[in-house]
């Protein structure tokens, strides 16, 4: 079977970067500080070039965890096609790797939560509609439909339309 073109092979404590049938060894800790300072694999591969599950099985070899990566990554609120850029691989493989380590999938934009006391306050300061929905940097319509829930809801001023 022929070895792909770029790759990486592990020597003891040397990582052995193969471009074009020509290798070039480096001590595995360039590797690791590499990764864990751009936090990224579109990074890594510019110098260490190789296909993504050949980094990945490479990092992990010496002890660094992806999985733990993409975790903190996911736990800091970023979304599949973020990290599809940051890593420079295909979303589908970013959501899938999300739905295997346990994170719902995060479609769309990110949805607009206050409380009814918020959007009450916005309006009692601006007293308008178009005032209390610049305030909280959101479309008119859309405070419309959160005031009005937050009218049935109990918790919000009636506006004098």
């Amino acid at each position: 079977m022929a070895n792909a073109r770029n790759y990486l092979a592990i020597a003891g404590e040397n990582v052995f970067i193969f471009e074009n049938g020509h290798g070039t060894g480096v001590h595995y800790s360039e590797l690791l500080s590499l990764m864990a300072e751009s936090r990224s694999l579109a990074e890594v591969k510019t110098k260490f070039r190789a296909s993504r599950s050949n980094l990945i099985e490479t990092l992990e070899h010496f002890g660094f965890d992806f999985d733990m990566l993409l975790r903190e990554q996911f736990l800091e609120g970023h979304r599949d096609a973020t990290l599809a850029r940051v890593h420079r691989v295909d979303t589908k493989w970013i959501a899938e790797k999300r739905r295997s380590l346990g994170f719902a999938g995060k479609l769309g934009r990110s949805p607009i939560d206050f409380t009814p006391d918020e959007i009450a306050q916005a309006y009692d300061t601006t007293g308008s509609l178009v005032g209390a929905a610049e305030l909280l940097g959101i479309d008119r319509k859309t405070y419309q439909k959160l005031h009005l829930g937050a009218l049935k809801s109990g918790g919000a001023t009636k506006p004098t339309v």
